[in-house]
């Protein structure tokens, strides 16, 4: 049985070993530094992720990180409509 190991840092920092092998009477030749995967962030624009660090774009559900910002968000919204319509309809 051939096999080939490569070691690599995860995201976490922790080191650990990728081993292919094949149980054949093929050989496995690979370079040093071949690349078993290439796994790239995705790109996003800085305006993207200014809205969505900003109470507008937060993640809305009960159970999110966000909910209490944009409750609170939609309360002042709504008392403000509310003291807008209270003046248009009294004249």
């Amino acid at each position: 049985m051939n096999n080939l190991s490569k070691k690599y840092v995860n995201d976490e920092g922790a080191e650990e070993t990728v081993i292919a092998s094949s149980n054949d009477d093929y050989e496995i030749k690979l370079a040093k530094n071949y690349t078993l995967s290439n796994h790239q962030a995705k790109k996003e624009s800085r305006l993207a992720k200014k809205f969505k660090g900003s109470i507008l774009g937060a993640d809305i559900g009960v159970k999110s990180s966000g909910f209490s910002s944009v409750a609170v968000l939609a309360v002042v919204i709504a008392l403000a409509v509310a003291l807008i319509l209270y003046f248009i309809w009294r004249f």
